[in-house]
């Protein structure tokens, strides 16, 4: 079996899976109750992660990440020389 990905396809969704999970720690904190704010943390950070992860996935198919991979590339050593 042969594992086909780019550099930019996982480092997009770590991105937005760190976003998500920022934003539901974030609104977790503020309920009075501290069930009422682990069951919002729990159901926004499980529907924001798989948006996110539907997200790079649509993405995947419509844009070449192994283009950008190869763009960002030559940029990096042309700077880098």
């Amino acid at each position: 079996m042969q594992f086909n990905t780019s550099f930019t396809e996982p480092a997009l969704l770590v991105l937005l899976a760190i976003l998500s999970l920022a934003l539901s720690c974030w609104l977790a904190r503020y309920p009075r109750k501290t069930s009422v704010g682990v069951t919002l943390g729990v159901v926004l950070g499980v529907f924001l992660t798989s948006l996110a992860a539907g997200i790079v996935a649509f993405l995947g198919n419509v844009l070449p990440f192994g283009q950008i991979d190869f763009w960002l590339a030559s940029s990096l050593t042309g700077i880098l020389r």
